[in-house]
């Protein structure tokens, strides 16, 4: 068979007419074909405008794709951050919470924070710009004890910090330790008195820049080339800080920058993919078939038409997806947006519930901080996980969800890995999608363990304060806000006046004063400081201008009865010096004040009857007997206190003596004189009447110079404490006067005083009455407490020169001395081991403030070798000159009144 067979003849019979092949075939076919080569045309114009626009989609494609994972990578990026640099945040709240840094609590803050960061080299605090603390100091020797300020690059990041007020962040850095790393260098300021900044240091956070950017997945992104630089503002990037260097010197066009937010700084990520953008896709197979297809182009026009039509219908579609890519593009950047917002917002960790409200998300930080793992949270909901503790009110945190309401700082507790309680608080919203439908839950949380131990501490110590104050029976403490209104009512307060402590809550403690007191307390007030003084200033007024005022008040009790009382008031401002209230301190002296005036009339009294009593002793028995009727009586006041009650015992006896001898003097003399009336007087009489006067007269001037002795001790020490006169004296008279005087109580007891007095270069020229006093105190201190139950116990008083300027004066027993804690305190105010059987806690703080205020010397309490307490005062030769409170120069204080 013919592979090539013949063309059918055609249906005209007639023959062809003649033509001209050569003029005619090549215009004629051109003019015959020209559709074919137009639709040629049209279609390689059609192939070339398909390849360009899918060439452009797939840059678009490959652009957005980009944009996202550089998106991803700048969150991640800035969560790294975040946390690498929260300790910076931590210190220095607590810097300025406890204004100065403890390097114990420091050590123990970052020996927690560390592990969980382990790209973090080290963290410095640099109060008055020296590292003083570093942690951890292995490998960190180098910087301990540097001074920013002999390291210019350095310090020129600390001033700018300081000047900025805010943290300031800046990589690369070469580190003093060795290496490249991350610098967060934030300033600490402190509030002084005056509420005012005053800079305490900076608190500098160094990381590894290696495995910083490691952390954040920079490095582990394959198909893309990344660079990351510092911001020069506006989008424009500074100083290559990781990367390639090439990015930078690219068009805007050709490579896609992205802002991160870093505590201190704002970085620029740069990135394009790997080889450029697009690449050789080669020919597509549209443009193939269309193009290897020219011949069925011709004859297929109409087929072409639709598929034009088709292809155009196509590019519609395509364009509307690029447009709802950018669209959606938008949409993501504002979630992201929103995103970002929360984790700003959030202390620790974010997550993320669904519309059931079961976790869908919860960021790693959260199993770090709480140490608990996801698996126990997602997919449940809050209230069912298994590690949650008892006790929260979850029905209304249910009701509020089903409110879609927002909340804020909702806490529970749950039980972490490591079996402890950790107390979180979250806060959350509701998010909605484009139709308005509910789509679940998400906020963020933080461990709020630290702070929950910190209010039990706090609550503690307040507990402790109250029941010290409370502990204080013997004295009333009665603290008011600024307003007058009583916030504190100790146990002492409710025992001194009758009231309990919830029925004056919110009172005026005026409520217990004499108006006629207050009101000629604010005269008086009003007098000395040239300004009306209000009835209601009457208490605050002294306070306000010298701290405290301590007066002299009649306090009216719940039963009516009236008690005299020592009230010190004293000014409380908080830590940024606004008053906040006033504290008053209230001691009944009633029975003190008694004494008092009835030692003082009886001093005087005693002084007239003694001087009486010595100028008229050739009285009658009769005037003697009166004498020793008034001594007894006095004797029985129980308000002359036990130095008076000896005094006039130990006058008894040498009295009686006197009175007896007189009264037998006088009979003898009776008995001569009616000899001598007779006149039959004998020799032997007289001498024998001579010699008995000359035996009287020496019992009665014994007698009468032992009663003059002993006035004369009483009388001296009574004027040196009544009228504290600085004058000059031998420190041994002023121990013999105190010793005549404890010798009524002292010999009836089994113990005895023993006296070492050296001698000294010369007197004192000071205060006998105040060193009486503490002698005083001391003697009956040992026989109150030393001895208490012993058969027998010894005292010594020694005194020897120590210099030309100083002397040592001892005061030891044997008896039973003082625990370390008792003697710690035994100087304190109101401080007994008796409490509640007589002892007020005053007697040997007395003493330290005699002998440290008003003689200038020092005591010191000790451990007595082999048994008992030793009492070792320093005193100087001359005492210092007191002054008063208005400058004025003073003989000296009253006792105690420090």
């Amino acid at each position: 068979m013919d592979p090539h067979p013949a063309l059918p003849p055609p249906l005209s019979a007639a023959p062809p007419a003649p033509t001209r092949p050569a003029a005619l075939k090549g215009p004629a076919l051109w003019l015959v074909y020209w559709p074919v080569w137009l639709c040629l045309l049209l279609s390689l114009a059609l192939g070339l405008w398909l390849q360009d626009q899918e060439q452009i989609s797939r840059t678009l494609d490959e652009r957005r794709q980009v944009e996202q994972r550089l998106t991803a990578l700048r969150d991640r990026l800035e969560a790294t951050g975040q946390s690498t640099f929260a300790p910076t945040l931590s210190l220095s709240t607590m810097i300025q919470v406890d204004g100065g840094l403890n390097e114990q609590r420091f050590e123990l803050m970052l020996q927690r924070t560390m592990p969980l960061l382990p790209h973090l080299r080290s963290v410095v605090a640099a109060p008055d710009d020296v590292a003083r603390h570093i942690y951890p100091r292995s490998g960190n020797e180098a910087v301990l004890n540097l001074d920013y300020r002999s390291v210019p690059a350095q310090w020129a990041q600390v001033e700018e910090a300081r000047r900025l007020r805010q943290p300031l962040l800046r990589a690369p850095v070469n580190l003093v330790q060795g290496g490249q790393g991350v610098i967060q260098r934030s300033p600490v300021f402190l509030r002084d008195e005056r509420d005012e900044p005053r800079y305490w240091g900076v608190v500098s956070v160094v990381a590894d820049l290696q495995r910083f950017i490691a952390a954040a997945g920079l490095p582990h992104e394959a198909g893309l080339e990344m660079a990351l630089h510092a911001s020069q503002g506006e989008g424009r990037p500074g100083a290559l800080i990781w990367g390639s260097t090439e990015l930078q010197r690219l068009p805007a066009a050709e490579r896609v920058i992205l802002t991160a937010r870093l505590p201190g700084a704002d970085w620029l990520l740069l990135a394009r993919p790997q080889g450029g953008w697009g690449g050789d896709a080669g020919l597509s197979t549209s443009l193939l078939a269309l193009w290897g297809g020219c011949a069925l182009v011709t004859l297929l026009v109409g087929l072409l038409t639709r598929m034009w039509r088709a292809q155009c219908r196509d590019n519609e579609a395509l364009s509307r997806e690029i447009e709802q890519g950018r669209l959606m593009r938008a949409e993501l950047e504002e979630s992201q947006s929103r995103f970002r917002t929360l984790a700003a917002l959030a202390s620790d960790w974010v997550w993320e519930q669904d519309a059931d409200l079961r976790f869908t998300y919860i960021s790693r930080v959260a199993e770090e901080a709480t140490n608990t793992s996801s698996d126990l949270v997602l997919g449940f909901k809050r209230w069912e996980s298994p590690v949650l503790v008892p006790g929260t009110d979850w029905e209304a945190h249910k009701r509020s969800l089903e409110r879609r309401e927002t909340f804020k700082d909702f806490e529970y507790a749950q039980i972490a890995a490591d079996g402890r309680k950790r107390y979180l608080s979250v806060s959350g919203a509701p998010f909605f999608d484009a139709e308005g439908n509910f789509r679940g839950y998400r906020g963020t949380g933080r461990d709020i363990t630290v702070q929950r131990q910190a209010d039990a501490e706090l609550q503690a110590a307040r507990d402790g304060l109250q029941a010290v104050l409370d502990a204080a029976t013997e004295v009333a403490i009665i603290a008011t806000d600024a307003q007058d209104r009583i916030t504190v009512f100790n146990r002492g307060a409710e025992r001194m006046l009758g009231y309990r402590s919830e029925e004056v809550m919110g009172r005026s403690p005026k409520a217990w004063h004499l108006p006629e007191e207050i009101e000629a307390r604010a005269a008086a007030l009003s007098r000395d400081l040239g300004r009306p003084i209000d009835k209601s200033d009457a208490f605050a007024a002294r306070a306000l201008l010298e701290g405290s005022d301590t007066q002299i008040w009649t306090m009216v009790r719940q039963d009516g009865s009236r008690l005299e009382v020592s009230l010190s008031v004293s000014v409380v401002y908080s830590r940024r010096g606004e008053l906040i209230g006033f504290l008053g301190v209230a001691r009944d002296i009633s029975a003190q004040l008694q004494a008092e005036r009835g030692l003082r009339a009886l001093n005087a009294e005693l002084e007239s009857r003694v001087t009486a009593r010595a100028a008229e002793l050739a009285q009658t028995r009769d005037t003697l007997q009166h004498a020793q009727t008034e001594l007894l009586r006095a004797e029985r006041m129980a308000a002359l206190g036990s130095l008076v009650a000896g005094v006039a015992h130990e006058l008894n006896t040498p009295l009686g003596n006197c009175l007896t001898t007189a009264s037998t003097l006088e009979s003898r003399s009776r008995e001569i004189a009616a000899q001598l009336a007779a006149g039959n007087m004998r020799r032997s009489t007289l001498e024998a009447y001579l010699n008995d006067t000359a035996v009287a007269n020496g019992i009665l001037l014994r007698g009468l110079n032992s009663a003059c002795a002993l006035v004369q001790h009483f009388k001296q020490l009574s004027v040196d404490q009544t009228s504290e006169q600085r004058r000059r004296f031998a420190l041994h008279d002023v121990v013999g006067d105190v010793l005549g005087l404890a010798h009524a109580r002292w010999k009836t007891t089994p113990y005895r005083i023993v006296t070492e007095l050296r001698p000294l270069p010369q007197e004192l020229d000071s205060y006998p009455g105040p060193l009486g006093q503490v002698l005083s105190n001391l003697l009956q201190n040992a026989l109150v407490h030393a001895f208490e139950g012993r058969a027998e116990g010894q005292l010594r008083i020694a005194a020897r020169p120590l210099d030309d300027q100083q002397l040592e004066l001892l005061v030891e027993d044997n008896g039973l001395g003082m625990s370390e804690e008792v003697r710690r305190r035994a100087f304190d105010p109101f401080f007994t081991t008796k409490l509640g059987r007589g002892g007020t806690g005053l007697g040997l703080n007395i003493v330290y403030n005699i002998v440290n205020d008003v003689l200038g010397g020092r005591l010191e309490l000790l451990e007595r070798p082999g048994g008992g307490t030793r009492f070792v005062i320093i005193l100087p030769y001359a005492a210092p000159v007191l002054q008063t409170p208005s400058g004025d120069t003073a003989s000296a204080r009253r006792p105690g009144a420090a």
